[in-house]
Parts: C-alpha cells; sequence; structure tokens
C-alpha cells in the first residue's frame, strides 16, 4: 500500500469519528488499501488503537463507502481480542470474529463470544454466548444462542440477553427471555422472561415461574406461578397468579402470594395468601378462606374472611383420634 493511501486512511478515520485530537494507529506487517475495490486487508499481527480501545487480531478486513471512499465496516478474524481501560475498570471482548460498524459505532462479536468487565483486575460481569453486540451509543448489550451471564453471586441462563450499562461501566439492568434461569446459592429462579434491576435490586420473573429456594437453615420452599417478584430491599418475594407454594408439610394454592424472609437470620418469617386461597397439610387435613397468614415459627395461622376447615380421620389409629396440626 503507497504511503499516500495509508495517510489517507488515517485522515478519513480520525476525522469521521473521533476528531482530529484523537489519534488512530494501525500497526500489522502487511497492509493493502485497494481504493478502487472499497477495500483495506492487513496482516500479521495487526493492532488497531483508537485512544483507550485497542482491537488485536491476525488479520482484518476494512470496507469503505463507494462514494465518499469513507470507512463503514471493520472485521477481525481468527479469534481477535478487544480491550478497553479506564481508570479502575477494564472491558474485554473475545470471539472467532469481531465486526465494528463505523457508522453506527456498534460492536458485533460472533461465535465463542465472550465478553469480561474487570473492576481491580477483578471480574464484576462474564457474559458467554454465541453472539454478541454492544451499542457504544446506548451502552447496551445483547447476546444471543446459548447465553451464560455470570454476574456478582448469580449464574443466569437464556437463549437471549440484553444488558444495559451506564457510562461508567457499571450494569444498571439485565433482561433474560427464553428459557431463562438464575441460580444463586442453592436457590433456582425460571420463566419466560426474567429482569434484574441493580438500582432497585429487585427480580420479576413473567411466564411460567418456578423458585426453589433453599434458606441457610435447610428450609425449602417452592413457588409455582404466573409471575414473580423478589424483592432484596424488602426483603420479600410476591407471587401472582395461579400460585402454588410447596412448604414443608404444606401445599398452597391462591391467585397471590407474599413471603417476607427475616433479614438477619435469612429465613422465611411469614407466608399471607391473600384472595380465595386453600392450604392443605400432608394431603389431608386443609383450611379455606379469602385471606391466610403462615406464620413459620412457631407453625401458626390465622385465616380470615369465609373460613372452611377440613379435618380427615387417621384411619390407621385405634383412637380414631383426629389430627391437625395448622
Amino acid at each position: 500500500m503507497k504511503k499516500s493511501d495509508l495517510k489517507y486512511l488515517i485522515t478519513i478515520l480520525t476525522l469521521l469519528f473521533f476528531g482530529s485530537a484523537t489519534a488512530i494507529t494501525i500497526e500489522s506487517k502487511n497492509q493493502q488499501l485497494e481504493l478502487d475495490k472499497n477495500k483495506g486487508f492487513f496482516e500479521g499481527d495487526v493492532k488497531v488503537q483508537v485512544g483507550d480501545v485497542v482491537v488485536q487480531s491476525p488479520r482484518a478486513d476494512l470496507d469503505l463507502e463507494p462514494k465518499t471512499k469513507k470507512p463503514t465496516l471493520a472485521t477481525f478474524f481468527d479469534k481477535p481480542y478487544a480491550h478497553q481501560t479506564k481508570n479502575n475498570k477494564k472491558h474485554e471482548v473475545k470471539a472467532d470474529i469481531i465486526k465494528v460498524s463505523l457508522i453506527k459505532k456498534v460492536i458485533t462479536a460472533q461465535g465463542n463470544a465472550q465478553t469480561n468487565v474487570l473492576q481491580d483486575k477483578k471480574p464484576v460481569i462474564i457474559i458467554t454466548a454465541d453472539e454478541q453486540e454492544y451499542d457504544t451509543n446506548t451502552n447496551l448489550m445483547k447476546a444471543t444462542g446459548a447465553v451464560v451471564i455470570n454476574y456478582e453471586d448469580m449464574l443466569a441462563t437464556s437463549d437471549n440477553a440484553y444488558a444495559l450499562l451506564n457510562k461508567q461501566g457499571d450494569v444498571q439492568n439485565i433482561k433474560l427471555s427464553s428459557k431463562a434461569t438464575i441460580k444463586q446459592d442453592k436457590s433456582i429462579i425460571k420463566g419466560d422472561n426474567i429482569q434484574y434491576s441493580a438500582l432497585r435490586q429487585d427480580i420479576i420473573v413473567s411466564g411460567n415461574t418456578m423458585s426453589d429456594i433453599t434458606f441457610e437453615n435447610g428450609d425449602r420452599v417452592i413457588v409455582n406461578a404466573r409471575n414473580q417478584q423478589y424483592d432484596r430491599q424488602a426483603n420479600a418475594i410476591m407471587a401472582t397468579g395461579a400460585v402454588n407454594v410447596k412448604y414443608a408439610d404444606y401445599v398452597a394454592n391462591g391467585p397471590k402470594a407474599i413471603m417476607y424472609i427475616n433479614a438477619k437470620t435469612n429465613k422465611p418469617d411469614k407466608i399471607v395468601f391473600i384472595g380465595r386461597s386453600k392450604i392443605t397439610e400432608k394431603a389431608t387435613n386443609s383450611v379455606e378462606a379469602d385471606k391466610i397468614t403462615l406464620t413459620v415459627e412457631p407453625k401458626t395461622f390465622e385465616a380470615d374472611g369465609n373460613v372452611k376447615t377440613t379435618i380427615k380421620q387417621d384411619s390407621n389409629k385405634n383412637d380414631n383420634k383426629m389430627e391437625f396440626s395448622l
């Protein structure tokens, strides 16, 4: 490639995107710019640096707009690596192919794509997927195909995912869709869609939801419902729509339930069922009411509104004594 062509390429890149104050460097063993074909080719230890963004790969192509000859798309091949460092944070992108849309300012990683965000050299969030796309204008990241997200103490999986970051690179929201699952310690949450808000500190699950929660003392609660919301600040889980709760020897059904968790012990304090609900113990004794409050320790309940209690006799006992410990 002629030196004049290289100078022309660097000039239009700089002026188009970054202004005259931002430097761009393109390093490689071999460079070729074919203006008549609207293509640029770079091979051998390719390194492109724009400000604090660096992309490295064995080879890269550059597409030019036919009329203006302005660069439109940079494609990096053979497992490229992109990274950006700001203060104590570092963003990394790895994939089989990385494409950078120079017009839309969108970065697309294809094939075994992995994005890492590190703070003080420690991973904050790791996202792997078949393909990932990051819009530098909106700070919106999209991931599709076999998505796995490691964030704080959560492991999330889904077919599709969206993560919204702020200008500092902090996670604001995560949305999972299609076969969405979140695992945290010994607990698991599933649903058609899951949304996590870092600001509100809550998880909203919709569509065929299931929560299997195991507390530190070994207590286990399984909740099935159309929708569920876990509010960390209020330390409560709310389920609505065809709610089914399994806890110890109890099975409860109703339109709405709220489980309150003790912030100090991290154990469930009580479960409140709102609307016409029914609690069954050991598949025999049951209570129906418009509102039922189940207190965990000590195990007591309070039923209000059109209460109906069913107590079945134990046929295996000679004294025919009736037992009901609700």
